[in-house]
């Protein structure tokens, strides 16, 4: 991936994002709590396991093809929820990954698509950008209360990243730089190449308007193979038998039962 100079694009960028520009984002909400997440499959949902206060979990359900809080989307139970086996190993976010599972398939359309998730041992180089989106709340400007959001954030050099949150950092994640004026309330929301490749979700950071700007993201990359691992035994517990194992948010996605 190119090397990328921060800011380039930002100022043209629009704050307020739509369905179209980011089908896959969605809402998970529990009790009156609420965070952002990815759908990998038509019922997987991918999100950061600090999202879930688990002792606070009750009845969570997911909300696709709203681009707003309060707007009208498909509203899905989840039924099964699974939170990494060393969440928390090495400091409070290492390992800060979680899959849901929806009770149905999500409805395909032009406004809920899939992700196409990263290839295993990619390193996102210093400098790349990605596009990361989540819920609007009080600490942005009233208009953008409740709705979707998203920014541009540059992926910055780990070693830089160490001199503000060393205690944070581990082989899961990586650190992206973002605009105060740009930035998101809530996390578990995409981090995205090119508009499509989904590289990271947001785990920590990215919603204060003071200084350092920096945002930690799971590197999704990482976590590859545990996904797939994963995503293969709930599809086999909960769906029919079939082909098709791709992430690919192309293709027949309408006729997509998994």
């Amino acid at each position: 991936m190119p090397a990328y100079s921060y800011g380039s694009r930002n100022s043209m960028h629009k704050y307020h994002a739509t369905l179209t520009d980011i089908p896959f984002h969605v809402l998970i909400v529990y009790n009156n709590l609420y965070c952002s997440g990815a759908l990998l499959r038509s019922k997987i949902v991918v999100t950061a396991a600090s999202c879930l206060l688990t002792d606070k979990i009750r009845r969570p359900v997911v909300k696709v093809g709203a681009d707003s809080i309060t707007g009208t989307g498909q509203i899905i139970p989840v039924i099964e929820i699974k939170i990494h086996e060393y969440y928390r190993y090495l400091n409070r976010i290492d390992n800060d990954i979680a899959l849901l599972v929806l009770m149905n398939d999500v409805d395909f359309s032009d406004v809920v698509k899939k992700t196409i998730l990263v290839d295993p041992e990619v390193a996102l180089r210093p400098g790349t950008p990605v596009d990361v989106s989540g819920w609007g709340s009080s600490n942005l400007p009233q208009g953008y209360t409740n709705q979707l959001v998203w920014t541009e954030m540059v992926v910055m050099d780990k070693i830089e990243c160490a001199k503000y949150y060393q205690h944070l950092l581990s082989p899961s994640n990586y650190c992206a730089r973002y605009l105060p004026e740009r930035r998101l309330s809530d996390s578990g929301g995409p981090a995205v190449y090119n508009r499509e490749l989904l590289v990271g979700i947001l785990s920590y950071g990215g919603i204060s308007s003071e200084e350092p700007f920096v945002a930690i993201l799971t590197n999704m990359s990482y976590f590859h193979r545990w996904i797939l691992l994963n995503t293969k035994r709930f599809l086999e517990l909960y769906c029919a038998p079939r082909s098709d194992t791709s992430y690919s948010a192309q293709g027949s996605e309408e006729s997509d039962s998994t």
